[in-house]
């Protein structure tokens, strides 16, 4: 996500031993035609993916330290609790999303290989991933993609504050990471 110099740095960011010279790509939707929809961009896309894995074999990668898997734990389950609470728990918050987003529309639409939701008369908990993502994306909202992180990143405590900045400056997954929420917000 992101275009091409996003593309370029999250590859060279993917944490240790998860390339290994193989590298999977699923392009979806309007993506496809943005990155290969002429022979012109699509070489492009090609050269920029294999110029990062290139270079990717060859950069020595950063090991995150148990100080900073510790802290992406902290902030999961502080991101977590604030995403539940709003979506599961606020009462506003399922007529705004019915209002905001054409899920509904989506939902009569026989666009994927199963049901938009796991149980046909359940609410939003009830929908899958996919429609879900899809109804805040045709909103270019992306809510599903950042809601709850800001909640993550800014509690804890000064010396939690202090291991973020040390792992924004020193890790450059988690670094990619703030930066594509910080594209979508």
């Amino acid at each position: 996500r992101g275009g091409n110099p996003a593309l370029y740095r999250a590859i060279l960011a993917h944490p240790p031993h998860t390339i290994n010279s193989r590298f999977r790509v699923t392009e979806q939707g309007e993506m496809i035609r943005q990155n290969f929809g002429s022979s012109e961009i699509a070489q492009r896309s090609l050269d920029i993916y294999t110029a990062a894995l290139l270079r990717e074999s060859f950069v020595k990668q950063v090991e995150p330290k148990q100080e900073w898997r510790d802290e992406m734990q902290r902030v999961s389950e502080a991101s977590c609790a604030a995403y539940r609470h709003t979506v599961r728990d606020d009462p506003r918050f399922v007529p705004y999303f019915r209002q905001a987003t054409p899920e509904l529309e989506l939902g009569m639409l026989n666009i994927g290989s199963r049901p938009a939701k796991r149980n046909p008369k359940g609410g939003v908990e009830s929908l899958r991933a996919i429609p879900w993502t899809f109804a805040w994306a045709q909103t270019r909202m992306h809510l599903s993609a950042w809601l709850g992180v800001g909640a993550g990143l800014s509690s804890g405590t000064e010396e939690d504050k202090r291991v973020l900045r040390e792992m924004y400056d020193e890790w450059p997954w988690f670094r990619e990471i703030v930066s594509l929420i910080s594209m979508l917000i």
